[in-house]
């Protein structure tokens, strides 16, 4: 989940078709703690889940180190009208993971985030050697944090000189900006841009696709959290299930599949993170969820 413990279990329930739980489904209650990234809750008593799921030992909060050994700073901001863009989503990590194990696909190239937020995913990207970066968000008020975390890192000698960085809005069905007109890119990425395309899926994956068939972007690769429509119910922990191939009862991932047919794009997967599930002998439960790298293709008619 994003550090958002109100936001993140909301938008759960309301990306499900009906908008809310399947008649029957007992609703835990959770609490999300962000110095672990960890959501916490404590199951009724008696109630014991049936097994761990993945490796707690591999959890992974934030984003990794560089080559280097150096990190990536980001400051993060709650605004007025900034909403959940202003936080670190844990999808990043995810991306910067598969970068660090792509460098190649990175360095010395043009890159292009979109959905950017903090800048994180972009701002890793610069780090890890690309020759230019282009950091864009749909709320203008990230504008001035994602200048903020270019300009601190740089500063700390995170991004070389070498490395071009812009920032700009844009709106996905909107038309680009001054920084982004005319320019062409090696790769466009995005952390969690799937977070709520129930209201902006059409536009997301028809830009997606302008992109890579105009030649604008030669590849787009992005990272999705799975939401699970029953992250919460309770009778879901104890059983501890883990979720079927595609993550069949992610709402989210649902939607966008279904928007990326309806633009003729094709969605691969590249990378997946098993979230996991155990209890402590205090009877809490912590718990993360599944994290995807998907690449996005335009498919083309024969």
């Amino acid at each position: 989940m994003p550090r958002h413990s109100t936001v993140s279990r909301a938008i759960v329930l309301a990306c499900a078709a009906t908008g809310a739980p399947p008649e029957g489904m007992r609703i835990a209650d959770p609490t999300f703690v962000r110095t672990s990234d960890l959501w916490e809750l404590e199951l009724p008593a008696g109630e014991r889940i049936s097994g761990p799921r993945g490796d707690a030992s591999r959890h992974a909060a934030g984003l990794p180190n560089l080559p280097t050994g150096s990190t990536v700073a980001l400051a993060e901001h709650e605004l007025d009208g900034v909403g959940v863009g202003g936080s670190l989503w844990r999808s990043a990590g995810a991306l910067c993971r598969w970068q660090l194990r792509n460098a190649d696909e990175i360095r010395g190239k043009k890159v292009l985030e979109l959905g950017a937020g903090t800048g994180a995913s972009g701002l890793f990207a610069a780090a890890l050697g690309a020759s230019s970066v282009t950091l864009t968000d749909g709320t203008d008020g990230l504008v001035p944090l994602l200048t903020r975390n270019a300009e601190h890192n740089r500063e700390r000698g995170v991004i070389g000189a070498d490395t071009a960085v812009a920032i700009g809005p844009w709106r996905f069905g909107e038309t680009p900006p001054a920084c982004a007109a005319g320019e062409t890119y090696d790769i466009v990425i995005g952390s969690d841009i799937t977070y709520a395309v129930h209201e902006a899926g059409d536009a997301l994956c028809d830009l997606l696709g302008d992109l890579l068939r105009s030649g604008t972007a030669r590849r787009c690769v992005i990272a999705h959290e799975h939401r699970r429509e029953d992250i919460f119910d309770v009778d879901a922990i104890v059983a501890n299930e883990p979720a079927a191939e595609w993550n069949e009862k992610d709402c989210c991932l649902r939607y966008f599949l279904g928007y990326a047919e309806k633009a003729g794009l094709r969605v691969t997967p590249l990378a997946f993170e098993p979230g996991f599930c155990r209890q402590r002998n205090d009877g809490v439960v912590e718990m993360t969820t599944d994290l995807s790298v998907f690449e996005v293709q335009a498919v083309t008619e024969e």
